[in-house]
């Protein structure tokens, strides 16, 4: 036995957060904290990065997101993306999705290796000199109201293949905040004491990363439906294919025995080769027996600690939302984490990481946990039914609408939430003006008549993630002009130019930016090309001319969006309202460290 030596030094370190776990959860919340300034240490027990494809889809919502850092040109130059979805039984096709209808400027699943993905992510934080501490892992931690001191152990040479003895030193970090992104089994969660309630399912499944020459589609998804279980083919690239399939052999899945290519090539042969009139497979890379799980956590925060990922949640690879679950759960937590770092975070919000993403987090294991139970099922009988019914009901359009949401991860919000509120209250003096066209006295500002009450009411509400719209037909969206780590506020002018609405959204800028341009970025939108009008000397301006913009946010008359740091609308307000914006601010940043708005800019 190899003998272990414990340093007992006064050796420690510090940072402002702590990331246990560098798979992708954690890359994705390193790197979203590099983009604040946020010192960061991320540690990882294995002594190297994945090298195998394990995860191997990356869902709309996940780019969008990732296209906030830079990251998406990187991911779609390494992967493939998918454009359909297809079911089989029976010999025919019974289901097919076109993902050209995701409402995302990425219609479609990007399928790329695990492997990728954490190179890209880890790549970058090479650039900026951050190694990921590996052979690290957490072995305890306490916490108060001043931070949090855990106690890591760093293998430092040596291991369990190596014939010179392992060198094991045990020191204290201290940070202000610790991330637990270290998987189902996390060491996080046990601390904090926190259950993880669910159960497995019965059936373990196969999955195989090898090389299938066929005559299916290699851009898009195959899912077969057969007697004895289901199987999935997705295609990721240079002939190489992920393979799924479900298995009842659950003696074999769980003695360990290693899954044998034969028995991958016997499966396929059988429950598909009859549909296909070429199918050769080869060059196994990846091979495993898994079963599969659905847990949650009752909560992702204990005091300092928070769970990410895996941690907090596991679900059926059903739909391949895991992983994108967990590094949207990063995106999410990550910028609150930034304020709250800074001393900025009003009170709440580093709570509401729970209420937005645990709600998420089960509503994506209800359905993943229903999908599994539909693809699994057992009685002939039963199958039949389900056959016939997803033929019958994916040929409805909303059926369609309602899956590619789901699947893309587009439909996820937090409308109704601490952190989503608007002011859209009926002018009731404008719309009775619209209404009945009598004398009335002169207002001030450019009230909204019915028509654009009801436009704006139509429009994406404050939860929904940001519509990235398009701003002329050459395809230069609304990201190009907002890509930032910051909060984001578009003033739109509404279509009716006049000089008393300029000045008035020249004040609101000025304000805004008098108080929190630390933290925000403000746009003034006009409906009309650069050079057609005289403005203002507003700071930033957007020309939507072909008011592409304003219909897709209903700004038919004025109107404020405040974009959250993770591309969620935080505020909406119409008419454009400073008092009620600021009363949003100052639930999310502390009221005594922002400064009190000067109230009239000079003209």
């Amino acid at each position: 036995m190899q003998e272990q030596h414990k340093s007992q030094s006064e050796q420690s370190s510090q940072s402002e957060v702590l990331i246990v776990g560098a798979g992708p959860t954690g890359l994705t919340l390193a790197n979203d904290l590099l983009s604040r300034g946020v010192k960061f240490k991320i540690i990882d027990k294995s002594p190297q990065a994945t090298t195998v494809s394990k995860a191997i889809v990356v869902h709309a919502r996940t780019l969008e997101h990732l296209a906030n850092l830079g990251f998406t040109d990187d991911f779609i130059a390494h992967g493939l993306p998918l454009r359909g979805s297809n079911v089989y039984a029976g010999g025919k096709r019974i289901v097919h999705l076109d993902l050209d209808e995701i409402d995302s400027p990425y219609k479609f699943i990007l399928s790329i290796p695990q492997s990728e993905t954490e190179r890209i992510l880890a790549d970058n934080l090479t650039c900026a000199d951050i190694a990921i501490d590996r052979n690290c892992e957490l072995v305890s931690f306490t916490q108060d109201n001043q931070g949090v001191v855990a106690r890591l152990r760093r293998t430092t040479s040596g291991g369990a293949t190596s014939e010179t003895e392992a060198q094991v030193e045990e020191f204290e970090h201290r940070c202000l905040y610790l991330v637990g992104c270290d998987g189902a089994h996390s060491t996080v969660r046990h601390q904090v004491g926190l259950s993880f309630d669910g159960a497995p399912y019965a059936d373990g499944f196969g999955a195989a990363d090898v090389k299938i020459e066929c005559d299916l589609k290699d851009n898009e998804m195959h899912a077969y439906f057969s007697e004895e279980g289901a199987l999935i083919l997705v295609p990721f690239g240079d002939d190489r294919w992920r393979i799924i399939f479900e298995s009842d052999d659950s003696a074999k899945i769980n003695s360990g025995e290693p899954l044998e290519f034969q028995t991958v090539v016997d499966t396929v042969t059988r429950r598909i080769g009859k549909a296909l009139t070429k199918l050769k497979i080869s060059d196994p890379r990846w091979l495993a027996w898994f079963k599969i799980h659905r847990r949650c956590a009752p909560t992702y925060q204990v005091g300092r600690a928070f769970l990410v990922g895996d941690a907090g949640h596991v679900h059926s690879p059903i739909g391949g939302v895991g992983m994108n679950t967990g590094m949207q759960d990063a995106f999410n937590l990550g910028w609150k984490l930034g304020l709250a770092c800074r001393g900025l975070a009003g009170e709440g919000l580093l709570e509401s990481y729970t209420e937005e993403r645990h709600a998420i987090g089960v509503a994506v294991l209800k359905g993943t946990d229903l999908a599994t139970k539909v693809v699994t099922l057992k009685s002939p009988i039963a199958q039949a039914v389900r056959n016939g019914l997803m033929s019958f009901m994916s040929a409805q359009e909303v059926v369609q609408q309602r899956i590619i949401k789901a699947g893309s991860l587009t439909g996820v919000n937090y409308r109704g939430m601490r952190l989503s509120q608007e002011s859209a209250q009926p002018q009731v003096e404008s719309i009775s003006r619209s209404l009945f066209p009598l004398p009335f006295k002169k207002v001030t500002g450019e009230l909204p008549k019915l028509g654009s009450w009801l436009d704006f009411t139509d429009a994406p509400m404050a939860g929904d993630f940001a519509p990235d719209a398009e701003l002329d037909d050459g395809g230069f969206r609304l990201s190009h002009h907002i890509g930032s780590p910051r909060f984001k506020l578009l003033l739109f002018d509404g279509y009716e130019s006049t000089e008393q609405g300029y000045q008035q959204m020249y004040q609101l800028e000025y304000k805004v930016a008098s108080r929190f341009c630390d933290w925000i970025d403000i746009y003034v939108v006009v409906p009309f090309a650069e050079g057609t009008r005289t403005l203002p000397n507003y700071a930033s301006v957007i020309f939507d001319d072909q008011k592409y913009l304003h219909e897709y946010y209903g700004a038919s008359s004025e109107c404020l969006y405040l974009i959250r740091p993770d591309g969620y609308i935080g505020f909406r307000s119409q008419p454009a309202s400073y008092e009620k914006l600021e009363e949003y601010l100052l639930r999310i940043f502390k009221p005594t460290l922002v400064q009190t708005p000067t109230q009239a800019k000079p003209v």
